[in-house]
């Protein structure tokens, strides 16, 4: 419970809307506990007819205990009725105004708890994927983007609910509680004190209960995770589902982890359904044991008379239906508390250094637009799954304004070298230099701030053509954006589309081909003007003919930056300034194309078999 505390802690930023809420809750409580004690008036007035209103107030108000605290004050009963109906008009008259009363101060309350909850949510799912954009490329790659979703969507909405229960229904129904038992003890503290010596034993119980609740709930949330995991997975690949006739396996698997979700949220359900009942049969069995004890003072000892009894197990009836709720409130934070752990492991994830939210970012040098070369020494990577090193001992020199190629199988380290370049991974061993600078030692915003990817799986958002252009450049005006559609071909069908750049793409931009996606993604790189410029296999998904036009537009963008290219085709590569040959993880060879054809065996089999082209 000490990690939903933590984040309950948030709710104390809304402590005028808290207090309001505090107050309306009061205010409620005493409504009721004043329209009870009217209702015990009702039958008191019900039982004794000759007794009036005017009568009871006088013979209170003729107390010493009260003349101490007020004064001598007989003459206000002289205003009330004399009559037996006149003072049941007058208390149901109060009971009618503090009914009014209370349902204001309900709603009040209502609303305030609501609110608190809500906002107070809203700021940990802002928090939590804050904290997911800012950690390490790598370490959100390892791990499944599902179970973020689940920790986002579901865990943060079981910690809503938590929330709402603990500044709704708890504080509704413990001072409401409360205020029964205050007008018991003012009828008989004695027989109230009994009622309340079976309280430790049920506190111990919803403690139990509580332990189991909180350790099947959060086995639950984790296997909901998978869930989500395994629909995403079948619904993004409906293709190659179908095609490979795998519906019963998808609908196996997903039924598998489905039914391993209700046995979980069962565990959780079942010990959640018997603290409600145990609770309730140990508050009843305390409620008959004040009875007998009533009763053993009225029928044996003749120290009560009945009505007294009355006026005394009333108010613990209606307490103990009050704290009834109190049962199930334990439950549903012990739910919560679940969700509170996941997203608590979210927000200790370690983030990116020398970001905004990392400690050390205000003695971060900025690193200054790239003008020299591009350096790797002696750099080496194992990924933290990895049994071996997926580079060992890189040196390589790019100057400023070269068009360097890697090349390489599958697995040789292309991908994984050149993505230290924004710092998506930083080396185990060696560094990165840009301009003869560490890139490990400057700002990460003033490193990613003058480069631009563009990756084989174009990624592109849900909205219009416009707005995943200038994502990321937003305050670059209209005409630029158009320029650089223009520069990478995409002005033409863009133009074609009924909406034009406004047109919306849908998910993943599924709208488009995925010639037209590349483009997109090729003209949204040019408009950020970058320094160095990565590539990664950029042209795969494009035809021919748009490779060799986006060829030229690459080629006039190249002037003054420094390119990396990672490609599949032959003709990608032959102008390249520098090919790099990789290797199970090393440099096998560098040199221009026809250099390499004559010196490196490497390279012209990746000719043959790989790059598409011939060797006469």
């Amino acid at each position: 419970m000490n990690k939903f505390w933590q984040f309950a802690r948030y709710m104390l930023r809304y402590k005028p809307m808290l207090g309001v809420g505090m107050l309306g809750a009061i205010l409620d409580a005493v409504c009721r506990a004043g329209g009870f004690g009217a209702v015990l008036a009702v039958i008191d007035q019900l039982f004794e007819k000759d007794q009036t209103l005017h009568m009871v107030a006088a013979e209170w108000l003729k107390k010493e205990d009260v003349k101490q605290v007020i004064g001598d004050q007989l003459a206000l009963a002289d205003h009330l009725p004399q009559s037996a109906f006149g003072g049941l008009m007058v208390i149901f008259a109060c009971i009618m105004v503090l009914m009014v009363l209370g349902s204001c101060a309900r709603f009040t309350h209502q609303y305030c708890a609501v609110t608190v909850s809500f906002r107070s949510v809203m700021n940990v799912r802002r928090m939590i994927f804050q904290r997911l954009v800012h950690v390490p490329w790598l370490t959100a790659s390892e791990s499944g983007t599902a179970d973020k979703m689940s920790r986002v969507v579901r865990d943060s909405a079981q910690l809503a609910a938590g929330f709402n229960a603990l500044t709704s229904r708890a504080l509704r129904d413990l001072l409401q509680g409360c205020a029964m038992l205050l007008v018991a003890v003012f009828m008989n503290w004695q027989l109230t004190l009994i009622f309340l010596i079976g309280f430790p034993i049920i506190g111990f119980l919803l403690y139990r209960f509580g332990r189991t609740i909180r350790k099947a709930s959060r086995r639950a949330l984790k296997q909901m995770g998978n869930m989500l995991a395994a629909l995403q997975e079948a619904l993004q690949a409906l293709t190659v589902v179908k095609v490979h006739q795998a519906e019963g396996y998808e609908r196996r698997r997903f039924n598998r982890i489905n039914r391993r979700v209700y046995q979980l949220e069962m565990k959780a359900r079942v010990a959640r359904a018997l603290s409600s009942p145990t609770v309730e049969s140990i508050a009843l069995t305390g409620f008959m044991g004040v009875t007998l004890v009533a009763a053993y003072y009225t029928f044996v000892l003749g120290k009560a008379e009945p009505k007294e009894i009355l006026f005394v197990l009333l108010p613990l009836g209606a307490a103990g239906a009050a704290f009834r709720p109190l049962a199930n409130l334990n439950s549903d934070l012990q739910t919560a508390a679940a969700a509170a752990e996941r997203l608590d492991e979210v927000l200790h994830l370690e983030v990116e250094p020398n970001t905004r939210r990392h400690p050390s970012r205000a003695s971060v040098p900025a690193l200054a637009r790239h003008a020299h070369s591009v350096q790797f020494e002696q750099v080496s990577f194992r990924y933290p799954s990895g049994d071996r090193d997926a580079l060992h001992g890189i040196d390589l020199t790019v100057p400023h304004g070269s068009v360097c190629a890697v090349v390489g199988g599958n697995g040789s380290g292309k991908s994984t070298l050149l993505y230290m370049l924004p710092r998506l991974i930083n080396p185990s061993k060696g560094s990165v230099l840009i301009d003869g600078h560490n890139i490990a030692d400057c700002s990460l915003r003033s490193v990613r701030g003058q480069m631009a990817m563009v990756t084989q799986q174009t990624v592109l958002f849900d909205g219009t053509i416009a707005d995943n252009i200038t994502y990321g450049s937003r305050s670059v005006s209209r005409e630029k954006m158009i320029a650089a559609a223009k520069r990478s071909y995409a002005h033409d069908f863009i133009s074609d589309l009924p909406d034009g750049y406004d047109a919306q793409l849908g998910e993943w931009g599924g709208r488009l081909s995925g010639g037209q996606r590349q483009r997109i993604a090729i003209a949204r790189a040019i408009l950020r003007d970058p320094a160095i410029l990565i590539l990664d296999e950029a042209t795969s998904q494009i035809d021919s003919e748009s490779e060799a036009r986006i060829a030229e537009a690459l080629k006039d963008l190249e002037t003054g930056r420094t390119t990396f290219v990672i490609a599949h085709r032959l003709s990608t590569v032959t102008d390249a300034d520098i090919i790099v040959v990789m290797e199970e993880g090393r440099i096998a060879a560098t040199g221009q194309h026809t250099e390499l054809l004559q010196h490196s065996d490497t390279y012209r089999v990746l000719c043959q078999t790989q790059l598409g082209g011939a060797i006469d």
